[in-house]
């Protein structure tokens, strides 16, 4: 192994995970200061974050594309980079991300992992490369690599697809729907080009 690639590399990959704390610090103010004007105002709010070159717009019922995609990633963010260490503070920022159904769903899941993840050493590591709204479902898709990292520091890295459907209720965003998997976004084009597919699994699978 040539030891001035691995320390490019993890050098690059810190600077990486920094920008995106940043990233995600200024994101996470952005959406807090639109839900509170929105929720104080009852008007729409325009803003256009330093670190976007969208306009980012709630409403006290409704929002932009811009900003569906910039809280989808948001909680993504969050989800895919849960270790034993953080996973509290995973499940409490995001306290008010679900509604409180799927929250509880949702803070299960995050114990379960975090649990199983402390026994056998691993840790996640997430890094989004697209963001999709698609206005026909009312979803959002944050489309990216997972990088499951062993006890031994060995990685696999896989597609996932983090797909949530956000809706605004009085000036909050509350996701409603939710859902993670492997592979590319099943948006409704994807859907219909594999429904076909997707039935002969189910026939087989009876």
């Amino acid at each position: 192994m040539d030891a001035n690639t691995y320390k490019f590399g993890f050098k690059g990959a810190k600077e990486t995970i920094k920008l995106q704390k940043y990233a995600l610090l200024v994101m996470a103010i952005t959406i807090l200061l639109l839900v509170i004007f929105a929720i104080n105002k009852r008007e729409r709010l325009v803003l256009i974050p330093p670190i976007m070159d969208e306009r980012v717009e709630l409403a006290y019922q409704s929002a932009n594309e811009a900003y569906y995609k910039a809280y989808a990633l948001y909680v993504a963010s969050f989800l895919g980079n849960i270790n034993p260490g953080n996973a509290n503070f995973v499940k409490e920022g995001l306290s008010l991300s679900f509604s409180p159904a799927l929250y509880a769903e949702m803070r299960a899941k995050i114990t379960e992992d975090a649990e199983k993840m402390r026994i056998s050493g691993r840790t996640l590591r997430f890094f989004a490369d697209r963001v999709m709204y698609e206005p026909e479902s009312g979803k959002t898709f944050v489309a990216g690599k997972q990088e499951i990292v062993s006890a031994a520091g060995n990685i696999h890295d896989q597609d996932v697809t983090y797909e949530m459907q956000v809706n605004i209720r009085e000036g909050l965003p509350k996701i409603e729907k939710f859902a993670y998997y492997t592979g590319a976004p099943r948006t409704e084009d994807w859907l219909r080009r594999n429904r076909h597919t997707q039935q002969s699994q189910a026939v087989v699978s009876q």
